[in-house]
């Protein structure tokens, strides 16, 4: 029947090594869990797992809180800030003036060399020519538009007079 006997109460069989081994083990997990038992403070299963998911919380809040951190500026900050963008607004200004200025420069002298090169290249009797010249009148231009018909009435045909003259052909 593969019954085996453990004997008696009052006198047990012997166990080999074995035997004696295991129940050494799990006589040893069970002082584990009774040691582990007492370290929760008799905290049933339950609160034990709630402590670790509040703490596991609060490890990513402070997480997310030290990756995004936005703050708004202090005074002192803005005035900075402020400071610095005007020093560049101000060196920006200078340096447009002073581009306009060489700018300016260089055109006047270049309009100087250019008069002085015609005036070298232009004898005196073109340059009378010229002035009579510019004073010669041209030819009229015509004019295009309303003012060609100024007397002339244009009589305006409505669109309905237009759709009965379809319709009669």
């Amino acid at each position: 029947s593969g019954f085996v006997s453990g004997g008696t109460v009052d006198a047990p069989n012997e166990r080999d090594d074995e035997w004696r081994a295991a129940q050494a083990e799990l006589e040893a997990k069970r002082l584990e869990r009774e040691d582990r038992d007492k370290q929760h403070d008799g905290k049933s299963l339950f609160e034990v797992l709630q402590a670790n998911k509040a703490a596991k919380q609060d490890a990513f809040e402070e997480a997310t809180r030290l990756k995004n951190q936005y703050r708004a500026l202090d005074d002192d900050e803005a005035d900075f800030l402020e400071s610095v963008l005007e020093a560049s607004r101000k060196k920006e200004a200078e340096v447009r003036k002073d581009t306009m200025e060489q700018l300016d420069a260089f055109r006047r002298r270049r309009e100087e060399e250019k008069r002085k090169a015609l005036e070298a290249e232009a004898p005196e009797d073109t340059k009378e020519e010229e002035a009579q010249a510019h004073w010669v009148a041209h030819g009229r231009k015509r004019k295009k538009g309303p003012e060609l018909l100024k007397g002339v009435k244009l009589r305006k045909t409505s669109e309905a007079a237009d759709d009965k003259k379809d319709a009669e052909k």
